[in-house]
């Protein structure tokens, strides 16, 4: 390369690095050197609280914060967290009237700012204070339960607003602890609150963090007061459990279904509510049982006695809880038999709610038989229902050759039935009866007494000849309605419900049949057609493959008449009628033994019908 090139490299590698360097370096570049030292001010602050306006005659809500008192903190903003400075107040600071303080600050660094005139910001109480790298004209708070403030600065002065709603609650009694949370699980405040104020704008919530879904906290005396970020609201109430001096763990509990949205600056006053807090039983406790084990579902089967617990949550259903529950109850209780004498309370005992869960207790010696416990608002309307099935001997299942495995017994059959030559079906494998696309069971036939149903303890059932609709169906399960027209007995529902047991094949939140199993599809077992079936109607029998049903006649749709016991049985399948599936009234896919043959595959959704319910 000869000397002229060398020289042209030499002055292309020079322009390069000079472009870079221009390229790197801002045409606005401050002139190098140290940065001026900015110099802290001292002013004299008056911080100001917001005027409450009140009704001639009212008081300020309690815990609204209306005076300023010695000892009250406050922090007052400069640019960055190392210029915040903590004010404390001095009864000399505060005015006559308490709702203002005057105080000399020392160590302020205002800021210019874009959006407004302020140049500081103030934030109270300083112990729910959380510094930010940046501060500029924010408030974060690291707890919302505390009644949080926050104001910009005119000149010297600091108009505060409020940035709460308040509860307050008389418990009547001293409590040492209190725990409170929703429901359904909504948020009772923030991990923190951000907090952005101008003097033309309000942003209450600009930034906030996690949902809290509890508060809880050491308190003394009888009163609770407590504080919700304005716009918190409480769709379905909440619940308040309580430790009593000298416990170590929760023992009373309290409920409130009403809902609840908290505005700023003002109170929900609940008053005294000693008379409704409850004892508190923990479902966490070891010696409680999860019936849920197995998967939620309507109906449970206990096969030894204890203290059992399952979700509050529509059957079959994992996530939907109950909303407004306030506590259990006993609906009925039958042994399938027409005892009453003893009954009451030998299946179960008692019924409570707590944190989501539904707890039962059994008799010590737990007896054979059925019954209905359900979940109830303060109202006492019941929100939903279980049926509680204690068998007097194992479940099995029966052949899988049938197209779907079987139990070997009607659902809320106490025993299975037995294809003898010589002995007479029991009356204890007839089970229990069922609207067609009803989760709750009614009681089925008594054989000892001719066509009367098995003796009820507690709610008896309830005749209507006319339809209802699936809502009033929940609230009332021992409800039995059918809607009569002339001569034809249709559904006991006001409305087409061709999917209520899951026709497409899902199991729904209205199947009554166990975790793991469900009601069969019609064309998912051998007993949806007229098939190789075998009767005895002498012994009470009849049967297909290894599955064997009792006659166990049906509770027919004239008002709720038990009718052909020994002769007749009715046994459901999930599909409502293919011919009447866009109807209003329908009649349910069903096996209809008549005598010693198969008569049918529908039947009138309203009548009363065995399931036997197969594996999903």
């Amino acid at each position: 390369m000869n000397e002229t090139m060398k020289t042209i490299d030499k002055i292309a590698i020079l322009c390069i690095l000079a472009l870079a360097a221009a390229c790197g370096q801002k045409k606005d570049d401050p002139t190098p050197g140290p940065k001026p030292v900015i110099e802290p001010v001292t002013r004299t602050l008056t911080f100001v609280l917001p005027d409450l306006v009140l009704e001639e005659g009212e008081e300020a809500p309690v815990g609204v914060k209306t005076v300023w008192e010695a000892g009250d903190q406050i922090v007052v903003h400069g640019e960055y967290a190392k210029n915040q400075v903590t004010v404390t107040l001095s009864a000399a600071d505060i005015s006559s009237d308490g709702k203002s303080a005057t105080k000399t600050v020392d160590g302020l660094y205002p800021y210019e700012r874009e959006d407004c005139q302020s140049t500081l910001y103030a934030s109270y109480p300083a112990s729910a204070v959380d510094n930010l790298k940046h501060c500029f004209f924010y408030s974060k708070f690291s707890t919302t339960n505390a009644p949080i403030m926050a104001a910009c600065n005119s000149g010297d002065s600091f108009q505060f607003q409020r940035i709460y709603g308040v509860l307050n609650i008389d418990l009547g009694a001293d409590y040492s602890y209190y725990e409170l949370k929703t429901s359904m699980k909504e948020a009772v405040g923030k991990e923190f609150l951000q907090v952005k104020l101008t003097d033309k704008t309000t942003e209450l919530a600009q930034y906030v963090g996690e949902s809290v879904i509890e508060l809880t906290g050491a308190m003394e005396g009888n009163k609770l007061v407590l504080y919700f970020p304005e716009g918190t609201s409480f769709a379905h109430g909440f619940q308040l459990k309580l430790k009593e001096a000298g416990s170590d763990e929760f023992t009373k509990v309290y409920r409130n279904s009403s809902p609840m949205e908290f505005e700023l600056a003002k109170s929900i006053d609940l008053g005294d509510i000693s008379a409704d807090i409850k004892d508190y039983e923990n479902p966490f406790s070891p010696d409680i049982k999860d019936l849920d084990e197995g998967g939620n579902a309507n109906c449970y089967i206990l096969k030894e006695p204890g203290k059992y617990k399952f979700k509050a949550i529509y059957g079959n259903n994992t996530k939907q809880y109950l909303a407004g529950v306030d506590a259990g109850t006993v609906v009925w209780e039958t042994w399938n038999t027409s005892e009453t004498e003893g009954v009451a309370g030998s299946i179960v005992s008692s019924v409570s709610y707590a944190e989501d869960y539904m707890l039962l207790n059994t008799a010590e010696t737990l007896h054979a038989g059925n019954a209905i416990v359900a979940a109830v608002d303060a109202e006492g309307t019941i929100l939903w229902s279980w049926h509680i099935w204690v068998p007097e001997t194992p479940i099995t299942d029966c052949d899988a050759s049938l197209g779907a495995v079987a139990m070997d017994r009607n659902l809320g059959a106490l025993i299975a039935t037995v294809d003898s030559a010589t002995e007479k079906v029991d009356q204890k494998s007839y089970g229990m009866y069922y609207q067609w696309g009803r989760k709750d069971p009614f009681p089925g036939m008594n054989a000892n007494s001719g066509n009367d149903p098995f003796a009820l303890v507690g709610t008896q059932m309830v005749k209507q000849n006319t339809p209802i609709t699936t809502e009033e169906s929940i609230a009332k399960p021992y409800l039995y309605a059918c809607n009569k027209l002339g001569n034809e007995g249709y559904n006991w529902n006001v409305a087409s419900i061709p999917q209520a047991w899951g026709a497409s094949g899902s199991k729904t939140i209205y199947d009554p049949c166990p975790a793991g199993y469900r009601v069969p599809l019609g064309s998912g077992t051998a007993w949806s057609s007229s098939g190789a079936w075998v009767f005895n109607l002498a012994q009470g029998w009849f049967k297909i493959g290894d599955v064997v049903f009792p006659y166990c006649g049906y509770m027919d749709d004239n008002g709720g008449s038990y009718a052909k016991n020994g002769e007749r049985s009715v046994i459901w399948n999930a599909q409502p009628d293919s011919k009447e599936m866009e109807e209003v009234l329908c009649n349910g896919m069903a096996a209809y033994i008549k005598n010693a043959t198969y008569d049918g595959s529908s039947a009138r959704a309203a009548r009363g019908a065995t399931v036997r319910c197969v594996k999903e």
